[in-house]
């Protein structure tokens, strides 16, 4: 019997036996263990056709969408690879699982925590890491959540023959580079041939897997080969919308954009050239196309294998990106093109036809809401939510408000030694942007800033300390006080 005739069977039993529960069991209770494809987006921001972009030649992600629950208000709880996905996959905010920068690892701040992945090892699961998921500086996994994982050259996945400049210089080279190459000759291509193989080892075991894809792309290098970039029509991507810092916006708020500027063909100070703008934007999107294709094709061998129907997927993007908006290239600002991400889930005989939720949701409340569908019991108290009223209602009330933060100065983020001077935490609701920059020394939040989203997904003019905004503003406030305190009771609606 089918998935979906068995809930529905399921469903009518319940309602001729006169039973009325609410209850959240297994989805999978009647038949073998769901397995979970997870995929993890480096650098993606809402560029993607289901997101409404115009311009974005997604259509695997884009069909994806139409079997899911597409989250369009998902942020994240720091923009930046190694607190963001500690989070995520610890289901704690940066503050609680104490990494707020790339050199700090969890396992020594709170070495009880079960992970994510570790959780479904525990459970009898071939737990599997392909790629990027977890990130820290001087190494990008975590041996202990996985049975097996693999990342980069010399970590399983052999190099190429392909003469790429990526592949074979150790520091940056070129910031884009097209080449006329196979999928395969790059990182990405090859992640998703190993996963592909490992699909084809699980149809044949019958093993339950939990299995994490973690695609580098569209990180810097905008590297792709030549067809994704054939796809675009350069023109189309200038001029920039919103170039010009937000007015009034304290310095604190921004950066010197250290990410690009390391790259040999981009000025390390001064204005970006008109036709390098093209082409950085152009190369993103190419890079989204490459990543893209990759998905389609981890979907189609679940199809051809027949495992479709008992998989869970998840789309994440662990944080947004900035493409010249608000004088800024990058991610590493508590601003709305940093924060918010891409997340959908797709659940076989739940999600079937598609959906849109505009409910605030956070990374955190990923790990709940896998646990949860796959009937697993997390180890230990988490900080986020199950999703799973918004997969079954996706316009149920939820949280009123999201949160972010990031570090000053940049260097401490990314570890450097550079000590923190201020935590930049923000809140997000409805119609507002709020962020206050905390002194670590005075413990007060010196800088302030309050922008209006009503009308707009780019902060423009920071309003904050105007008199007609006094009572937004301190409401605004106490929430991120209670934030800082880590009391969330007032988060939810």
């Amino acid at each position: 019997m089918k998935l979906a005739s068995r809930y529905l069977f399921l469903t009518a039993v319940l309602l001729l036996g006169g039973v009325f529960l609410i209850f959240h069991k297994p989805l999978f209770a009647q038949q073998a263990k769901p397995n979970v494809l997870f995929i993890s987006i480096d650098d993606l921001r809402p560029t993607l056709g289901a997101y409404g972009d115009e311009i974005a030649v997604t259509p695997n992600i884009d069909q994806l969408a139409k079997s899911s629950v597409v989250f369009t208000r998902h942020y994240v709880q720091q923009p930046s690879c190694a607190p963001s996905r500690t989070s995520m996959l610890t289901g704690l905010r940066p503050d609680e699982v104490e990494v707020t920068n790339h050199n700090t690892h969890f396992r020594d701040t709170k070495p009880e925590v079960v992970t994510l992945p570790e959780l479904f090892k525990n459970e009898g699961y071939q737990s599997i890491g392909i790629g990027k998921i977890f990130h820290f500086r001087h190494g990008f996994q975590d041996p202990g959540s996985w049975s097996s994982e693999i990342y980069g050259s010399n970590r399983g996945i052999k190099r190429n023959d392909y003469a790429l400049p990526e592949n074979q210089h150790g520091g940056k080279a070129a910031a884009v580079e097209k080449a006329d190459v196979p999928d395969y000759a790059y990182p990405d291509g090859r992640y998703t041939d190993v996963a592909i193989d490992f699909l084809r080892r699980f149809e044949l075991s019958e093993e339950p897997f939990f299995m994490a894809v973690g695609y580098q792309k569209p990180h810097l290098p905008f590297a792709a080969p030549a067809i994704y970039w054939d796809l675009y029509d350069r023109d189309d991507f200038y001029p920039v919308i919103h170039p010009q810092r937000p007015l009034n916006a304290p310095d604190v708020a921004f950066h010197q954009d250290n990410e690009l500027r390391g790259y040999t063909d981009v000025p390390d100070r001064g204005p970006i050239p008109v036709e390098q703008i093209k082409e950085l934007r152009h190369g993103y999107y190419a890079t989204v196309s490459f990543i893209d294709a990759q998905v389609g094709k981890l979907i189609e061998t679940l199809e051809e294998l027949g495992l479709r129907d008992n998989t869970i997927i998840v789309v994440w993007g662990d944080h947004g990106f900035h493409l010249g908006e608000q004088d800024i290239w990058g991610k590493s600002t508590n601003y709305e093109l940093d924060a918010h991400a891409p997340f959908m889930v797709s659940v076989p005989g739940l999600t079937d036809h598609g959906a849109y939720s505009h409910a605030f949701v956070e990374s955190i409340d990923i790990y709940p809401t896998i646990a949860e569908l796959a009937g697993l019991k997390p180890a230990g108290e988490l900080s986020g939510r199950s999703v799973r009223p918004l997969l079954e209602d996706p316009d149920a009330e939820w949280k009123k408000a999201a949160f972010n933060q990031f570090p000053r100065p940049y260097g401490a983020a990314i570890g450097g030694r550079s000590p923190v001077t201020h935590m930049g935490y923000a809140v997000r609701v409805d119609d507002w942007r709020y962020i206050g920059w905390y002194n670590v020394d005075t413990e007060v939040f010196e800088y302030r800033e309050l922008y209006s989203m009503k009308d707009s997904n780019i902060e423009s003019v920071n309003v904050s300390g105007k008199a007609e905004y006094v009572d937004i503003e301190a409401k605004l406030l106490e929430l991120l006080k209670q934030y800082k305190g880590q009391n969330y009771n007032n988060i939810y609606n």
